[in-house]
């Protein structure tokens, strides 16, 4: 194996150009105190009370099943994973149910996760280029980045699922250097790492497989001498996972692996998503034979496989293009933008650009309702993506730590070209996206720099 002293590297770590009152060190934590700062201060004064009111809503969802979830009061298979539901029913068994103060509670932890989550994305862009500039920047970029400091605020999975994904993943680098360099790996870093995976997953099944990838990845790399590395993390990943596997077939007599409902999201994305009244009669219409059976489709896996089955058989071209279109879309649609109220800029800008195109047109879309801030959203966004790209094609003579965070958004892409798919199921790439934007920066500015160094000496 190439020791790392022999690979070429990107870039140097240049955190000693900086003045001497302004280390990394400094630096980062300053980052860290005003993104915490902005998040408590944008969390705490939303309305407590509102998740309690939104009676169906994810939040709502969320809040009530959690509570009941941890006083053991659930007598069915809930079909998400229980870690987050876990988080909420905890704040609540202190707080209470229906109380703001709980709600408080899980917003104040959510803006110490996000924070996290900066601190994590500074350590794998760090990693990732060599240069710990590169990891201030994607730190500074996702403090300003408005979609994170308003995801911290709803009561969702994606912030404390992004932060055990990033959290492990930069654990994971930090193995995978040690592997390339030959130094030894501590079994505790393995078994940290496959246990954060494991509430990943159970946390956002959709992850499940991706942690097994990664063992496979750790073992490619050092071959027979990280078998047992590869072998620890995996298993300890699994004994997470399996828990609640365990805990199902104990309590319910149900078999499942991190979490219920992939068939319904097949069979969504083979047939699109317009509701669950409408999903219900659409799978009654697909498969007709089945409602004779079980009119009210309690056993609903046999009816959603045979309906996807139809879907794809009936029009197999006509499937192909939604699963891609919609993939696209959910790419192109910044996550955010739904929080606010009003027209969608992008049904403003298109409706101008296929219909009016005139001056007055264009003021009216400027003026549409919250349009800085889903600008602002828009713009991050796909800064992030483009740059993001550049990144990965930058850091690749640094193949052995790109490759895992690459391989995620590659993994999540292609299982969602199955899956249903929105620009939230997208939203956790974000900070990867970012990570690799920051690194093509640094590095572009340091490529841009020698150029001009040599063109002056020339």
């Amino acid at each position: 194996m190439t020791n790392h002293a022999e690979q070429p590297a990107i870039v140097r770590d240049q955190s000693a150009a900086l003045p001497r009152f302004l280390t990394t060190r400094r630096i980062l934590i300053a980052l860290l105190l005003i993104a915490l700062a902005l998040r408590l201060i944008y969390a705490l004064r939303l309305d407590h009370r509102a998740p309690y009111t939104d009676f169906g809503g994810d939040a709502w969802w969320y809040l009530d099943t959690g509570y009941h979830l941890i006083g053991g009061e659930i007598d069915h298979v809930i079909p998400a994973g229980p870690v987050y539901l876990l988080f909420t029913g905890f704040w609540q068994r202190i707080f209470g149910q229906n109380q703001p103060e709980a709600v408080a509670a899980i917003r104040t932890a959510q803006a110490i996760l996000s924070t996290a989550t900066i601190y994590f994305a500074f350590l794998l862009a760090r990693r990732l280029s060599g240069d710990a500039r590169a990891g201030l920047l994607a730190a500074a970029l996702m403090t300003v980045s408005p979609v994170f400091l308003l995801e911290q605020g709803t009561i969702t999975t994606e912030t404390l699922y992004m932060a055990l994904v990033t959290g492990g993943l930069a654990l994971f680098l930090s193995i995978v250097a040690r592997v390339r360099d030959g130094r030894p790996v501590r079994a505790r870093a393995l078994v940290a790492a496959g246990a954060i995976f494991g509430l990943a997953t159970l946390t956002r099944a959709v992850f499940l497989l991706y942690p097994v990838a990664l063992a496979g990845f750790l073992w490619w790399l050092g071959r027979k001498r990280v078998v047992r590395h590869a072998a620890i993390l995996l298993a300890v990943y699994a004994g997470v996972v399996l828990s609640y596997t365990a805990y199902n077939l104990i309590r319910f007599n149900e078999f499942i692996i991190g979490a219920q409902g992939i068939t319904s999201f097949v069979y969504m994305g083979a047939r699109g998503w317009s509701g669950p009244e409408e999903m219900d009669q659409q799978l009654l219409e697909d498969v007709p034979e089945h409602a004779e059976i079980d009119p009210t489709l309690e056993d609903r896996d046999p009816a959603l496989i045979e309906g996807t089955l139809r879907a794809i058989t009936g029009d197999p071209l006509g499937y192909a293009w939604r699963r891609v279109s919609e993939l696209g879309g959910a790419y192109l649609q910044p996550h955010g933008t739904v929080l606010f109220a009003g027209e969608s800029v992008k049904d403003l800008a298109r409706r101008w650009l296929t219909e009016d195109r005139s001056l007055d047109g264009l003021i009216r879309v400027v003026r549409g309702d919250w349009f800085g801030a889903k600008l602002a959203l828009y713009l991050f966004h796909y800064a992030a993506l483009i740059l993001g790209v550049a990144g990965i094609w930058l850091t690749r003579r640094r193949w052995p730590l790109m490759l895992p965070l690459a391989g995620f958004i590659a993994y999540l892409t292609l299982v969602h070209l199955v899956l249903m798919v929105t620009p939230r199921y997208l939203f956790p790439l974000e900070p990867i996206f970012i990570v690799f934007a920051a690194c093509a920066l640094v590095i572009g500015w340091q490529r841009w720099r020698a150029q001009r160094m040599a063109r002056n000496a020339g």
